[in-house]
């Protein structure tokens, strides 16, 4: 891989010339990979926000109602195992 000097500062002054075709194949492939890389953050920031609102749902709870729902998890829970 050869560098030449860029006068453009977004650049930092080096511009990379890449003549190995296995190397240009590789970053062809990875820019061709942002559309998959949005939809998987997206995706990830959707769980994201589901997991934050269960918590405030959860911390919404009273003491009573948490019980239960531990009770009732362990009882899933137990029975899975068998």
């Amino acid at each position: 891989m050869k560098t030449a000097s860029d006068p453009h500062p977004a650049l930092e002054g080096e511009v990379m010339t890449v003549t190995d075709p296995a190397e240009i194949e590789r970053l062809m492939d990875v820019a061709n990979s942002d559309a998959a890389v949005l939809e998987d953050l997206d995706q990830c920031m959707t769980r994201l926000r589901q997991a934050q609102l269960a918590k405030a749902a959860l911390a919404r709870l009273d003491a009573g109602d948490l019980r239960e729902l531990f009770a009732a998890r362990r009882r899933a829970l137990g029975e899975r195992t068998r």
